[in-house]
Protein backbone atom coordinates (compact mmCIF):
# COMPACT_ATOMS: atom_id res chain seq x y z
CA UNK A 1 0.00 0.00 0.00
CA UNK A 2 2.97 2.31 0.64
CA UNK A 3 4.06 1.91 -2.98
CA UNK A 4 0.56 2.74 -4.21
CA UNK A 5 0.35 5.77 -1.90
CA UNK A 6 3.73 7.11 -3.04
CA UNK A 7 2.78 6.65 -6.71
CA UNK A 8 -0.54 8.44 -6.07
CA UNK A 9 1.32 11.31 -4.41
CA UNK A 10 3.61 11.53 -7.44
CA UNK A 11 0.62 11.77 -9.77
CA UNK A 12 -1.04 14.32 -7.50
CA UNK A 13 2.08 16.46 -7.68
CA UNK A 14 2.21 16.27 -11.47
CA UNK A 15 -1.51 16.95 -11.92
CA UNK A 16 -2.23 19.48 -9.17
CA UNK A 17 0.98 21.15 -8.03
CA UNK A 18 3.24 21.33 -11.09
CA UNK A 19 2.79 24.52 -13.07
CA UNK A 20 1.84 23.89 -15.81
CA UNK A 21 0.31 20.51 -14.89
CA UNK A 22 1.88 17.39 -16.36
CA UNK A 23 0.15 14.27 -17.65
CA UNK A 24 2.45 11.33 -16.97
CA UNK A 25 1.09 9.33 -19.92
CA UNK A 26 2.91 6.04 -19.24
CA UNK A 27 2.14 4.98 -15.68
CA UNK A 28 2.80 1.26 -15.29
CA UNK A 29 4.36 -1.01 -12.70
CA UNK A 30 7.77 -1.03 -14.33
CA UNK A 31 7.89 2.79 -14.20
CA UNK A 32 7.55 2.85 -10.42
CA UNK A 33 10.96 2.53 -8.80
CA UNK A 34 11.19 1.29 -5.21
CA UNK A 35 14.14 1.65 -2.82
CA UNK A 36 15.01 -0.72 0.03
CA UNK A 37 12.56 1.07 2.39
CA UNK A 38 9.79 0.67 -0.24
CA UNK A 39 9.73 4.38 -1.04
CA UNK A 40 8.33 4.65 -4.55
CA UNK A 41 9.21 7.20 -7.23
CA UNK A 42 7.77 7.63 -10.71
CA UNK A 43 10.37 7.19 -13.42
CA UNK A 44 10.64 7.51 -17.21
CA UNK A 45 8.86 10.73 -18.03
CA UNK A 46 9.66 10.25 -21.73
CA UNK A 47 6.01 10.27 -22.82
CA UNK A 48 4.87 12.95 -20.35
CA UNK A 49 2.96 15.90 -21.77
CA UNK A 50 2.28 19.33 -20.42
CA UNK A 51 -1.33 19.24 -19.33
CA UNK A 52 -4.17 21.39 -20.53
CA UNK A 53 -4.22 24.96 -19.29
CA UNK A 54 -6.92 27.57 -19.08
CA UNK A 55 -10.30 26.35 -20.24
CA UNK A 56 -8.91 23.39 -22.18
CA UNK A 57 -9.96 19.93 -20.97
CA UNK A 58 -7.39 17.77 -22.74
CA UNK A 59 -4.22 17.57 -24.79
CA UNK A 60 -4.43 15.93 -28.19
CA UNK A 61 -1.79 13.29 -28.75
CA UNK A 62 -0.94 10.44 -31.03
CA UNK A 63 -2.04 7.37 -29.11
CA UNK A 64 1.02 5.92 -27.37
CA UNK A 65 1.71 4.10 -24.15
CA UNK A 66 1.74 0.54 -22.93
CA UNK A 67 -1.04 -1.84 -23.89
CA UNK A 68 -3.06 -2.84 -20.86
CA UNK A 69 -2.53 0.47 -19.09
CA UNK A 70 -3.97 2.97 -21.61
CA UNK A 71 -7.41 4.37 -20.85
CA UNK A 72 -10.03 3.27 -23.42
CA UNK A 73 -11.26 6.83 -24.03
CA UNK A 74 -7.70 7.96 -24.79
CA UNK A 75 -7.25 5.03 -27.19
CA UNK A 76 -10.51 5.96 -28.95
CA UNK A 77 -10.06 9.72 -29.17
CA UNK A 78 -6.38 10.60 -28.71
CA UNK A 79 -7.50 13.11 -26.06
CA UNK A 80 -5.14 12.84 -23.12
CA UNK A 81 -6.33 14.01 -19.69
CA UNK A 82 -5.31 13.52 -16.07
CA UNK A 83 -8.09 10.91 -15.99
CA UNK A 84 -5.98 8.85 -18.41
CA UNK A 85 -3.31 8.64 -15.70
CA UNK A 86 -5.94 7.76 -13.08
CA UNK A 87 -7.09 4.83 -15.24
CA UNK A 88 -3.49 3.60 -15.53
CA UNK A 89 -3.10 3.97 -11.76
CA UNK A 90 -6.21 1.79 -11.34
CA UNK A 91 -4.57 -0.91 -13.45
CA UNK A 92 -1.45 -0.73 -11.25
CA UNK A 93 -3.68 -1.08 -8.16
CA UNK A 94 -5.34 -4.15 -9.70
CA UNK A 95 -1.89 -5.62 -10.27
CA UNK A 96 -0.96 -4.99 -6.63
CA UNK A 97 -4.22 -6.44 -5.31
CA UNK A 98 -4.40 -9.52 -7.56
CA UNK A 99 -0.69 -10.27 -7.98
CA UNK A 100 -1.29 -10.52 -11.73
CA UNK A 101 0.22 -8.60 -14.63
CA UNK A 102 -1.81 -6.14 -16.74
CA UNK A 103 -1.26 -8.35 -19.79
CA UNK A 104 -0.26 -11.99 -19.38
CA UNK A 105 -0.18 -13.99 -22.60
CA UNK A 106 0.57 -17.21 -20.70
CA UNK A 107 -3.00 -17.28 -19.35
CA UNK A 108 -6.11 -18.50 -21.19
CA UNK A 109 -7.39 -15.99 -23.75
CA UNK A 110 -10.25 -14.68 -21.57
CA UNK A 111 -7.83 -14.03 -18.68
CA UNK A 112 -4.93 -12.37 -20.53
CA UNK A 113 -6.06 -8.75 -20.01
CA UNK A 114 -6.35 -7.99 -16.28
CA UNK A 115 -8.98 -5.27 -16.66
CA UNK A 116 -11.34 -7.31 -18.86
CA UNK A 117 -10.80 -10.38 -16.66
CA UNK A 118 -11.58 -8.38 -13.51
CA UNK A 119 -14.43 -6.33 -14.97
CA UNK A 120 -17.21 -8.87 -14.24
CA UNK A 121 -16.45 -8.47 -10.51
CA UNK A 122 -17.41 -4.81 -10.73
CA UNK A 123 -20.40 -5.58 -12.92
CA UNK A 124 -21.72 -8.35 -10.62
CA UNK A 125 -20.08 -8.29 -7.18
CA UNK A 126 -21.94 -11.52 -6.23
CA UNK A 127 -20.28 -13.78 -8.82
Amino acid sequence: MKIALDAAKGLQYLHDKANPPVIYHDLKSSNILVDKEFNAKLSDLGLAKLGPTGDKSHVSSRVMGTYGYCAPEYQRTGQLTAKSDVYSFGVVLLELITGRRAIDNTRPTREQNLVTWEYPVFKDPHR
